[in-house]
Formats: C-alpha cells, structure tokens, sequence
C-alpha cells in the first residue's frame, strides 16, 4: 500500500482573511502619509515677515516651494486619511479639505505652489511599502 500525503488549500478562507487585512493595511499606510503631511506643515518658514491681522503677533510666510507656514492651523486641522472600498479593491485618501488647500499645493496665477501634500507622499514612501509588504495574515 502506496504512503499518500495530501495537500489543500482553502483559497476561500484565505482570500476572506487577506481582503479583511487590506482596508486595515491600506488606512495604515493612509495615516502614515497623513502624518508626515503634519509634519511637513510644522516648524518655521523662510518667506516674507508679516503681522497677523488684528494682533500685535508676527509670522514667516513660507517661500515658494516650501511648504505653507501655519498662521491659524486650519490647514492642518483639515488633513484627513480615509479607506474607501473593501476586499481586493481598496483606495487609500489623505486630503486637506480646507477652501485654501488646492491653491497652496498647485499654485495660481498671482502665488507661486507651496507644496505639501505630494511632497508629503514622497517622503513616506519607504514607510508605506514596509507597511504593505510586512506579514498580512
């Protein structure tokens, strides 16, 4: 009599455990760019001195290319991470939704850009793709 080993693979129960696993990943990876933006919105500027409107407070605005300096916060106070979709479609967001947000990233006519999302993204690139490739299940 012939010694069998038999070998099965649930592919259902582990494609379930890995589409649980993305949205978690992919808001990981989310918060990680959310946080560097924080941190790429912090710490002094290089630009013009101006006094703050109605106060006797000065403050650096950033130069073109920098990151925009912070005066009231709300910027920074309007960074969000979020996860849309689930299983083995899933989008990872970080966006400012402050009304100001797309003309300091891009720029107009009358203000050189003064990026901060997409430069943001960029620097956490390594840290997102240790989050992603790091054991799932």
């Amino acid at each position: 009599m012939p010694a069998t080993i038999k070998l099965k693979l649930n592919t259902k129960e582990l494609f379930q455990k890995l589409d649980q696993e993305a949205p978690k990943k992919m808001f990981e990876a989310a918060t990680e760019v959310r946080n560097t933006v924080l941190q790429t919105l912090s710490g002094a500027r290089s630009g013009r001195t101006y006094r703050v409107p109605g106060t006797q407070r000065n403050y650096t605005a950033s130069a073109p290319g920098q990151a925009p300096a912070t005066v009231t916060s709300e910027l920074r106070q309007s960074i969000q991470a979020s996860v849309e979709g689930k299983g083995r479609s899933v989008l990872g967001k970080v966006k400012a939704t402050a009304r100001h947000a797309l003309p300091l990233e891009f720029g107009t006519r009358r203000m050189a850009a003064r990026p901060f999302l997409k430069p943001s993204f960029e620097k956490s690139l390594d840290a997102i793709r240790r989050i992603l490739t790091r054991k799932w299940i």
